[in-house]
């Protein structure tokens, strides 16, 4: 049951933050994930949630989430991420 990582990215260090992309991708897709959505200027239609950058990854299901999420692999990454952006990251299954 796929389950999809939904963020709401703000960057404040473009730059920076490839850093991150660039490390970070590699990790998404060992963990048998995809990005669906990357949308820089999402439409709200309704609601006063306004998020800079819409992204969306679909993982095979919440606990290959999880795992991604604690790996030690990752941790630094999350540091890196932190420096360059602010986020909203909320997880949920299909199903």
């Amino acid at each position: 049951m796929s389950a999809y990582v939904v963020i709401d990215l703000d960057v404040t260090d473009p730059e920076g933050f490839q850093q991150y992309v660039d490390a970070v991708t590699p990790l998404i897709e060992r963990a048998g994930a995809r990005n669906v959505v990357l949308d820089d200027t999402p439409l709200v239609l309704e609601g006063d949630w306004t998020p800079a950058t819409l992204v969306i990854h679909e993982f095979p299901d919440k606990a290959a989430v999880r795992d991604f999420w604690d790996s030690p692999e990752y941790q630094p990454l999350k540091k890196l991420r932190r420096a360059h952006a602010s986020v909203r990251v909320v997880a949920g299954e299909n199903g």
